[in-house]
């Protein structure tokens, strides 16, 4: 058909026609059409080009990832089994930690935001793989916000570079903000937990550490 053309379309219910009419010049053309070819012409003509979203090159181990207008939204898993953690002035350097998540966002400046920490089971992480309680400090029982104080968070213009985020925020010091002797099987203290556990290897968490707490890593990233 010629765009230049005028086209008419008549429909006739009592006849179940459809008649396309194509007036060029002084030549009128009249096709007969069935509804469907009509429909996928409507369909097709409403069409235009989806230039989709590239995330960029995202940070290692990333599970999730949500976009908005004023930023994104992560959650990593750490694979590390070691850190260099602070409990007020005493250093804990290459100290044994359990599996764990972190989700956090990032505004369209790169600037990092509303961190939070999980501590998942011992296995490659799946939306089913279980969760446990947060045995350490400063963070919040249930979502596991993290309370970053006054530590001003890092900003990331290449979203690769975000896996230091993690190490980053275990090396935060540490008080007792947020903490739960209810949250190690052993009821120990802050200050005995983490002279208890700075010799141990990271499977000890599991088997005598650890409290499930119900979640699981799907809802961990939905929430």
């Amino acid at each position: 058909m010629n765009p230049s053309n005028d086209i008419r379309i008549c429909i006739s219910p009592s006849q179940g026609k459809i008649i396309i009419e194509e007036q060029d010049g002084p030549v009128t053309t009249r096709k007969e059409v069935d509804q469907q070819s009509l429909i996928s012409c409507f369909k097709n003509s409403l069409r235009t080009d989806d230039p989709g979203f590239s995330s960029g090159f995202l940070p290692l181990n990333c599970l999730s990832v949500w976009q908005g207008n004023e930023g994104k939204r992560f959650v990593l898993w750490h694979p590390k089994l070691y850190a260099d953690m602070t409990l007020y002035d005493t250093p804990y350097p290459h100290f044994p930690i359990p599996r764990m998540v972190f989700g956090f966002s990032v505004d369209q400046a790169g600037t990092v935001s509303q961190c939070r920490i999980g501590v998942v089971a011992d296995e490659t992480p799946t939306p089913d793989t279980a969760m446990y309680h947060y045995p350490f400090s400063n963070v919040s029982e249930g979502s596991g916000h993290l309370c970053v104080g006054v530590n001003t968070m890092p900003t990331y213009k290449k979203l690769h570079k975000a896996v230091n985020l993690p190490a980053f925020l275990l090396s935060i010091p540490n008080n007792m903000h947020s903490y739960y002797k209810t949250h190690n099987k052993l009821g120990l203290e802050y200050r005995e937990l983490m002279e208890h556990l700075k010799d141990k290897a990271p499977s000890y968490y599991y088997s005598d550490i650890l409290i499930p707490n119900g979640w699981t890593l799907g809802k961990f990233i939905q929430n």
